[in-house]
């Protein structure tokens, strides 16, 4: 195939950014910014995540007690903390003073609950399995498949009843039971790539609420891998250059590309 008929080529991220707007897809493929400013939510949720990959370490060590479960966590917030302005030195370049302080302080008041959940977690699952669904065999694996035209970064793999199945680290707010529809297409994604990887198939996958402290465990089914593969191409259709049709949603004037997305109707958009 010629190198200028090929499609696009797209990425997890790309996905995700089509659940929650198609037309955020067009604009970051076109080399506009999608990050907003550092502030203390932003660092909040970084922080929250760092903290994270120390909870196998102090899960192992720990008794299932709840203070001293907070302390090791607590422990492990403060070295975070330290240690993310040498891992992102550009983004806190650009940060405000006292912002570091403000999202250290909400990350530790969240603390408690996290501790709670997680001994909850150990409780009903077993201090084993919960281990080995939360430690890593390998982290942030780059996963490429050709057949596919899709790349993706999960947050780790780990080993859980004797295969290799994704995990992701989300840090903002979880439901009530299960995943978030955005979640479950999300560890869908990365269970395609790591089936056309390695074969075999990938049955399950694990979404890690950091915020609370929990884990959950998502079955991937047959409905979940066509709606990713539908996204996929729709995703190639729009980086391709097709603009979908402006909807107007609740965080739109929130949005870093409200300025540039104006209403352009078209006869195509109404399939997406």
């Amino acid at each position: 195939m010629p190198a200028d008929s090929r499609n696009p080529e797209i990425s997890v991220s790309d996905l995700l950014l089509y659940i929650n707007c198609p037309r955020r897809v067009y604009f970051v493929s076109r080399g506009f910014e999608l990050l907003p400013e550092i502030n203390a939510s932003r660092l909040e949720r970084m922080l929250l995540k760092e903290l994270s990959l120390n909870y196998p370490e102090i899960v192992k060590k720990c008794s299932l007690n709840a203070d001293t479960l907070c302390k090791e966590l607590e422990s492990a917030l403060n070295q975070a903390c330290e240690d993310l302005p040498l891992m992102f030195p550009r983004e806190f370049a650009r940060i405000e003073e006292g912002i570091l302080e403000e999202a250290n302080a909400r990350a530790r008041a969240k603390i408690p609950e996290i501790a709670a959940n997680l001994l909850r977690g150990l409780e009903e699952y077993g201090k084993d399995p919960m281990l080995a669904a939360l430690t890593p065999v390998k982290t942030e694996p780059f996963l490429l498949s050709e057949k596919l035209n899709l790349k993706g970064v999960p947050s780790k793999l780990v080993c859980f009843e004797g295969m290799n199945v994704p995990s992701i680290i989300k840090p903002g707010n979880c439901p009530v039971q299960g995943v978030w529809a955005s979640d479950r297409m999300h560890v869908t994604s990365l269970a395609l790539l790591l089936e056309a990887e390695f074969g075999g198939e990938v049955p399950f996958a694990f979404v890690e609420y950091v915020s609370f402290g929990l884990l959950r465990k998502v079955v991937i089914r047959s409905s979940d891998r066509r709606e990713v593969l539908k996204i996929c191409r729709r995703v190639e259709k729009i980086k391709a250059g097709f603009m979908p049709e402006k909807t107007e949603e609740k965080f739109c004037t929130e949005c870093t590309f409200s300025e540039n997305c104006v209403s352009n109707p078209s006869l195509m958009s109404k399939f997406f």
